[in-house]
Order: C-alpha cells, then sequence, then structure tokens
C-alpha cells in the first residue's frame, strides 16, 4: 500500500494516539505449531511482477533487456534490468512502512516468515459489499469451525479479489463513478484482537492494502505496524488453501533498510 499522501497521513497519525507499541520483536511460538503435519501440496500466491500490473498508484514496474535471450536450444547469458518499488506486486509491508523506528524487513526473524496459515473466507460477503472487512465476529465463526489460531500464524483474508487481476487497475481498486476505491480489508478491531489476543505473526489479504480501498485513515495498518507485525498484500489464489492445516512461507527481497519488498509466496499443505 503506497498511496501517494500516505506518507503524511502515517506521520501525522504516527505521533499520538493508537494502540501501544510492544516493547520488542514478537516472540515466535515455544511450542509446535499445531495445524501443519506434512505436505503434500504447493501453491504459489504470489503474481508475477510484469510492466502494467495493477498498482496501488501508477508507477509501473519498468523493465529493461539488457542482454537479450540467446536463441532457441543456444546456451548464453540473459539479463534484464527491473525498476520499481518495494511495494509491487505481492508484498511484504514491514512495520516501519508506517511506524517511525520501526522493523524494517531484514529486522524481521525468519521463523517469522513462516507460519501456519488461517484463511479467514469473505467471498460471498464481498460479492455483495465491496466495502466489507474481516470484523472479530469473523475470526470467532472461523474458530467455532477450525479450532483457535494458534500463535505465530499469518492470518489471511481470501475475499476473491484477485480474480480481478488481468481487468487491470479500476477492477483491482474497485474504482466507482465518483473516482472513490472500494475493495475488501481487515477491521482495525480484527486486527486489534489478532494481535493481542491471538500473538499472530501477521496479515495477508488478496486486495492492494490491508485497509478496505475506502479507508482515508489506514487504522488497520496502524494497528499491525504498531503490534510489530508484518502485513501482506496482493496475494492471489487464496481459494485454493484449506482454511486451516497450510503453512506460508514468505520469501521477502531483503533489501538494506527497505520497508517492503516483492516477495514469493508459497503456501504447502
Amino acid at each position: 500500500m503506497c498511496l501517494h499522501g500516505t506518507g503524511e497521513t502515517v506521520r501525522a497519525r504516527t505521533g499520538h494516539g493508537g494502540p501501544a507499541a510492544p516493547a520488542g520483536p514478537p516472540t515466535p511460538p515455544t511450542t509446535p505449531r499445531p495445524w501443519p503435519k506434512g505436505f503434500r501440496r504447493v501453491a504459489d500466491l504470489s503474481h508475477t511482477i510484469a510492466p502494467g500490473m495493477a498498482s496501488w498508484d501508477d508507477e509501473k514496474p519498468v523493465r529493461e533487456t539488457v542482454v537479450p535471450q540467446p536463441a532457441e536450444g543456444e546456451f548464453g547469458i540473459y539479463l534484464q534490468r527491473w525498476s520499481l518499488t518495494e511495494h509491487t506486486g505481492t508484498h511484504l509491508d514491514a512495520p516501519g512502512h508506517v511506524i517511525g523506528g520501526g522493523r524494517l524487513v531484514p529486522d524481521i526473524d525468519p521463523s517469522e516468515l513462516v507460519a501456519p496459515a488461517a484463511v479467514i473466507d469473505i467471498r460471498a460477503r464481498a460479492a455483495e459489499d465491496p466495502d466489507t472487512t474481516v470484523t472479530v465476529d469473523d475470526v470467532h465463526a472461523f474458530e467455532r469451525v477450525h479450532g483457535r489460531i494458534p500463535a505465530g500464524a499469518a492470518v489471511l483474508m481470501c475475499s476473491g479479489w484477485s480474480a480481478r487481476w488481468a481487468e487491470g487497475d479500476d477492477r483491482v481498486r474497485g474504482v466507482a463513478a465518483d473516482g472513490s476505491w472500494h475493495f475488501p480489508g481487515f477491521s482495525p478491531e480484527a486486527c486489534e484482537f489478532l494481535v493481542a489476543e491471538r500473538a499472530i505473526a501477521g496479515t495477508g489479504v488478496d486486495t492492494l492494502s490491508t485497509d478496505p480501498g475506502a479507508s482515508t485513515d489506514f487504522a488497520a495498518h496502524e494497528v499491525v505496524g504498531r503490534a510489530d507485525r508484518w502485513g501482506l498484500e496482493s496475494l492471489t489464489g487464496l481459494e485454493r488453501l484449506p482454511p486451516s492445516g497450510a503453512v506460508i512461507t514468505v520469501g521477502v527481497l531483503p533489501g538494506l533498510d527497505a520497508s517492503g519488498g516483492p516477495s514469493r509466496v508459497l503456501a504447502l499443505w
């Protein structure tokens, strides 16, 4: 999430209000995570980075051929140069993306980037109401069926929105006639509950932002960032995963002082 003006909005908010930041980084669970029991399937939850791909703003990835591909069957070197922002395509937001002094990508412990996945499916509601959010009630409903979300988990919103990806920016952003944006996200209350009561490692969405598209204060981002957790954005294919029982791995680009990074996110179950 990199809306023009977001930095100013966050800076204005981070000096006061909001839940207090924890004393240190989240502590990985000391007991085995209960859901993963061995893997037979692997799914890629990442969009391919490409020029013109859907994005939060109009700064698209740019690629340049440095060394052309060799002829088919020939041995040789093929090399491209890419120019893109840290929050391009499927990517991770580090806490420092929205909170001054927050941890950046290289500060995140590898153990936090391997997590059992709780997939909360709101597709039916999102089809009727693009402004819908994952709520605390959704979390409780999930747990009544699938059991308590374990500490260190990644809680992923499956809204079905990634099916729009090939249709361009307006569809992915949910642009209305008045120019406003409308797509699902997490409510700040759900984020507060998940970090305070379930000690999750992070959140993930199949939309452009952890916050819904109509948000102007990015409250879910602030809750997750102040709690020193990460957020994944622009995931795809979450409908392929079981609600519980999968584990995800987040292969985030470890840039120096990076506020986030494009990521290859894999699910195993």
